[in-house]
């Protein structure tokens, strides 16, 4: 018995790669030899196959895949020709339900048996009725009841054979897999083996893209049979060897089946980003979905590939709805992935369309991503809010924080300020008790970023009926440093109206900056002029919250700051804040508006502010420029902004 690759889809090509017992020509991106040892460890007892193994070349990676060796008693049935037959069914699936009329017709064995004999031909859909049918006779034992003896049923063993042979061998292969996408449970037995005929239909390279992947799906979502879950992996050969039918319609189906393969993954995956490069010019907005529908089921994480979907959603601004805009908009801000290309579509679509946009959701969701990615475009915030000022009375009480908060946040005032903050605090006003706690509080805390005081809303929020049904500890720690911001900043304000907060939990510093400050310690101590003119973590008593959280604090000797900060004179004190890379909007010099609030409070309380970028000193430090470091940090220093 000769054991062969089937040259159908080992084609030779220029990678060798020899062991002392024989070589093997391989197709492109793959080369290497059948793993000898898988054909001793192989446990399966198909007649027809052995499941082995072959290493294939993937980049600079090697991994190893499996693949089916075809068991040939005689090896003239080899056949190289194989790949161009033809994949299209060979008779119409509509004429299955006129012969499945005819069979039913049929009163017993007899009859189908006298039926099939008249047939000068038996095609698949003849052969499936008539399968159906004795199904169904056998179901009915009254129609039986004459058919006494042997004789009969060992035919019908033999006529059921003789069928699914017929079934098994058609060169439609859309009939198999329809058979076993089919909930038929007289078809369940023979399922088995029309997986195996689909697999070797895949190594002969007689499967389109189409019918590879809807045979996928079927084994995903059936893997919890071992026959259908062993199988999944073998598929990629079929893949690779129809690199070329892959087009910008059906490249999409191959992402939609990666989540159910698992050691073929990374070798699928290369090709559809080979292709994606190839392909992306031509790709259809409802395609374009699917895949990235894909990339948030995959978790796919991809620079290469995410700036491909940049330059098409940058080419393809045109031709997207509202509907497809918010869809994709959604999609890349889940994606947590964007760059120029990106954010000029959204400010071209804006641009162009606000005047003629209908949704507020659609709105909700180019802010959301600017809020993702921290982004202060002046064209896109502005188109927003005037969007707002039109449709304000008509937005859902549920959206308000959504179109609110994002313009404080990211400390940007409106071209129409005046207009935008008073038509802001009226709506959320008429609505108020419609909004919960939590986002009332970040509206608020949205105008004071931008020196806007709301007071109706205070007043209203800090009123005893209100305040009497708060017992949320996050919401009442909101709700102080909305006390404790109007108190510092609004002459207007009659508070703090809220006791101080003497029992509330320890602010925790970022694990990146307590880290970076333990690295640069020396150096700290060597600026403030001694470790007793040096504190870290502090945290100004009675204010518990981040805002008021100093990184570092550089004080006269021997100072106690928790008991002493209020008396000593204002501007001898110096806070020296750490500012990450999130502090800041995408231009990575404005920062975002609680960390423009923190300033400008640590300013009110009379302390010197120090703003020190995270990046600048980590860079000095991994690049053990000590000096230059503490040239950074007196420099900053000098710099200060001093107490208001």
């Amino acid at each position: 018995m000769a054991i062969v690759l089937r040259r159908s889809y080992i084609k030779a090509k220029e990678h060798l790669i020899p062991t002392s017992k024989q070589k093997m020509h391989l197709p492109s991106c793959i080369f290497g030899l059948l793993n000898n040892r898988s054909f001793a460890e192989d446990k399966g007892n198909n007649p027809e196959f052995i499941n082995s193994t072959i290493l294939v070349e993937n980049g600079f990676n090697v991994q190893e895949l499996p693949v089916v060796v075809r068991k040939l008693k005689n090896i003239t049935e080899m056949n190289d020709d194989t790949t161009t037959q033809s994949t299209k069914p060979t008779a119409d699936p509509a004429n299955y339900h006129l012969i499945q009329a005819e069979f039913k017709q049929c009163v017993d064995l007899r009859d189908v048996f006298s039926l099939l004999s008249k047939c000068t031909k038996i095609t698949p859909n003849i052969a499936l009725g008539a399968m159906e049918r004795i199904y169904d006779l056998e179901k009915e034992p009254h129609a039986l009841l004459d058919l006494k003896g042997t004789h009969i049923h060992l035919a019908k063993g033999a006529i059921l054979d003789k069928l699914l042979k017929v079934v098994t061998k058609t060169e439609d292969t859309q009939t198999i897999l329809n058979i076993l996408k089919s909930f038929s449970t007289f078809m369940e037995p023979y399922k088995h083996q029309f997986c195996d005929e689909l697999l070797f239909r895949t190594i002969d390279n007689k499967m389109s893209i189409e019918q590879l992947c809807m045979f996928t799906a079927f084994l995903t979502e059936n893997k919890s049979d071992p026959k259908y879950a062993e199988t999944i992996d073998k598929l990629w050969v079929g893949f690779e060897q129809r690199e070329s039918e892959i087009n910008e319609t059906n490249i999409a189906l191959i992402f939609n089946i990666l989540a159910g393969l698992k050691v073929s993954k990374r070798i699928v995956l290369s090709l559809l980003e080979q292709k994606l490069s190839d392909l992306w010019q031509k790709i259809k907005v409802p395609v374009m979905q699917d895949i990235l529908n894909s990339f948030l089921e995959e978790k796919y994480l991809a620079m290469q590939s995410f700036a491909l979907v940049g330059r098409w959603i940058n080419t393809n601004i045109h031709a997207l709805d509202e509907d497809s805009f918010l869809d994709i908009v959604s999609k890349i801000t889940r994606l947590k992935y964007t760059d120029d290309q990106i954010e000029k579509a959204v400010e071209k679509y804006v641009k162009l369309k606000i005047n003629k946009i209908e949704s507020h959701v659609l709105i909700v969701g180019i802010l959301n991503y600017c809020m993702q990615f921290q982004i202060c475009n002046t064209h896109i915030l502005n188109s927003c809010s005037d969007f707002f000022i039109n449709r304000a009375r008509t937005i859902p009480p549920s959206f308000l924080k959504s179109y609110i908060y994002p313009f404080g946040y990211l400390s940007f005032d409106p071209k129409n300020s005046s207009q935008f903050w008073k038509i802001a605090e009226a709506v959320v006003d008429d609505h108020f008790y419609k909004i919960n706690t939590e986002d009332l509080c970040s509206i608020i805390l949205s105008h004071i970023y931008v020196g806007k005081y709301p007071i109706k809303l205070a007043n209203k929020i800090f009123s005893s009926e209100y305040l009497y049904k708060v017992n949320n500890s996050e919401v009442l720690r909101s709700l102080h440093l909305v006390d404790t911001a109007l108190s510092l900043e609004c002459a207007d304000y009659s508070g703090p109206l809220l006791p101080k907060d003497q029992w509330s939990k320890p602010v925790a510093q970022d694990v990146r900056i307590t880290n970076i400050i333990n690295k640069i310690h020396k150096t700290l101590v060597a600026v403030a002029g001694g470790a007793d003119k040096l504190s870290v973590n502090v945290t100004i008593p009675h204010f518990s919250d981040k805002t008021y959280l100093i990184d570092v604090l550089l004080h006269p000797a021997g100072l106690d700051f928790t008991m002493n900060w209020k008396r000593t004179p204002r501007n001898e004190n110096i806070a020296i804040l750490i500012h990450l890379p999130d502090h800041y909007c995408s231009d990575n010099k404005q920062l975002v508006g609680p960390q423009m609030m923190r300033i400008k409070h640590l300013r009110l309380l009379g302390l010197k502010v120090v703003s020190v970028k995270y990046s600048a000193i980590s860079q000095y430090y991994t690049s053990y420029n000590k000096n230059n470091l503490q040239k950074y940090l007196i420099e900053c220093i000098k710099h200060a902004e001093e107490c208001l």
